[in-house]
């Protein structure tokens, strides 16, 4: 190779670096420009939507919670007709703003305990973290306390659960 070639040759090698490290240089500054300005114009979240009355919720879960969406005692007596605690008509003994409890003395305990209101699952929908409590007081021996993850699809849709694990301690402070 004759040596103006090898110069010239070379001078395209430095040229082709100077090339690549400027490139370099304005990527570390252009590319977090445009990270944070993407950022700062990204998508913004939707709004909540709430399927859910803000007042009166024990009663509104006594009415419209779907116990075929849980395993319970009321299992083996629930059929299609027979969805929801009204639908057994069983009358709330206590319903308040956060709580619905159905306690007759010598038969059963059933309460359902909101502990949490917002989007648990981030999928935009508002949902309920539930304590369920189901307890024998005929002499039996059923006893158990479950989180749920209630939620409601429409505003003329059952709430129903979701398979969805909560938190173990969520029915700790409903515990006898």
């Amino acid at each position: 190779m004759a040596r103006g070639q090898m110069r010239q040759t070379r001078f395209g090698m430095w040229k082709g670096l100077c090339l690549i490290n400027a490139a370099m240089k304005i990527s570390r500054i252009v590319l977090p420009t445009l990270i944070v300005t993407a950022s700062m114009t990204a998508v913004q979240a939707a709004p909540l939507t709430n399927h859910f009355p803000e007042k009166d919720l024990g009663r509104f879960l006594a009415e419209k919670f779907d116990l075929a969406s849980i395993r319970s005692s009321l299992g083996p007596r629930r059929s299609t007709a027979l969805r929801t605690f009204a639908d057994f008509g069983m009358k709330p003994s206590e319903a308040t703003e956060r709580a619905v409890v159905f306690d007759v003395p010598g038969h059963w305990f059933y309460a359902l305990k909101v502990v949490g209101r917002r989007d648990v699952n981030h999928d935009g929908i508002e949902d309920l973290e539930v304590c369920f409590t189901d307890r024998a007081l005929n002499g039996g021996s059923y006893d158990t306390s479950t989180g749920l993850l209630i939620t409601r699809y429409a505003s003329d849709a059952y709430a129903v659960a979701l398979s969805y694990r909560l938190d173990d301690d969520v029915c700790a402070p409903f515990t006898r």
